[in-house]
């Protein structure tokens, strides 16, 4: 698994980054883990979720952006965040998205437990699943998703877009709601736990050197209004 420097980078930038991570990855058959920061206010919403549904309750100076992947709206103003891209011939690309994300953050609880923070996932509901609409996903958890033990507020969720080149999980914890937290050592475990759950040791690479005009392309198109505001 290959793990990437964590930046800070714009929210343009980081949705790209992070698109770029799965379709144009200079090693595609490499597991890779983006973890990164925000070098501004911003939130981001799902690929199917409506513009100015958002644009009407985000203030107007702080950027918001279409993720690609699903989910509804998401603050990015104190949470630490990743991406992780696995391949097409990884056994989890082909499993369904309940275990997908299961996976991820059971990794990501263990590492959380190692620091004794008063975290747990959510079970899976008896009987039939009720649809809810994803537009407060960052407050409302779901199956899988990271809450505390004490009153289930959600510590942390994610979402996934999967394509001929694999699936991408973007994800993102809530820091407020672990003011004790360690964020270093939490990077190095998580990574660690990530490789034991995908079999696959973590191994530290440079950020990667794309193709000029993939690197151009996807930067102008999550900076758009073509694709910011298409629905």
């Amino acid at each position: 698994m290959d793990v990437l420097p964590r930046e800070a980078n714009t929210a343009v930038a980081n949705m790209a980054a992070n698109y770029l991570l799965l379709e144009h990855y200079p090693q595609p058959t490499h597991i890779r883990f983006r973890p990164f920061a925000w070098s501004e206010l911003a939130y981001t919403f799902g690929v199917s979720q409506k513009w100015e549904k958002y644009r009407s309750v985000v203030p107007a100076h702080v950027p918001l952006i279409r993720r690609c992947t699903g989910g509804g709206l998401v603050s990015h103003l104190d949470d630490w965040t990743f991406a992780l891209a696995i391949p097409p011939e990884h056994e989890l690309f082909k499993a369904d998205a309940l275990e997908s994300y299961a996976a991820v953050h059971q990794a990501l609880m263990t590492s959380l437990l190692a620091q004794k923070m008063p975290v747990k996932l959510v079970p899976l509901p008896q009987g039939e699943r009720v649809f809810q609409a994803p537009d407060h996903c960052a407050h409302r958890a779901e199956p899988h998703d990271v809450v505390l033990v004490e009153d289930g507020r959600k510590v942390a969720g994610a979402s996934q877009k999967r394509s001929r080149k694999g699936l991408l999980i973007e994800g993102y914890i809530s820091r407020p709601l672990l003011p004790d937290c360690d964020w270093l050592r939490f990077e190095k475990d998580f990574a660690e736990e990530l490789g034991k759950v995908l079999k696959s040791k973590p191994v530290k690479v440079p950020y990667p050197i794309y193709d000029q005009s993939d690197h151009e392309g996807t930067w102008a198109k999550f900076n758009s209004a073509s694709w910011n505001q298409r629905l």
